[in-house]
């Protein structure tokens, strides 16, 4: 999956409550053991891949 594929993808998700606080709860995991600089994006690629499944689901296409 490309970034520009990610990002579309996050843009045109329907957004709960929920997974905007899973995305901060992840976001924060990842800057503590990493820079904040890092964190912010790996945070986005764990929330991806542990709940959304995206990568899993291109796969199966």
């Amino acid at each position: 999956m490309s970034i520009k594929e990610m990002w579309d993808y996050l843009v045109n998700k329907k957004w709960t409550s929920k997974d905007i606080g899973i995305l901060i709860f992840y976001v924060i995991v990842a800057s503590i053991f990493a820079t904040p600089v890092l964190g912010i994006p790996l945070g986005v690629l764990a929330f991806l891949i542990i709940n959304e499944d995206v990568l899993d689901d291109n796969k199966k296409q």
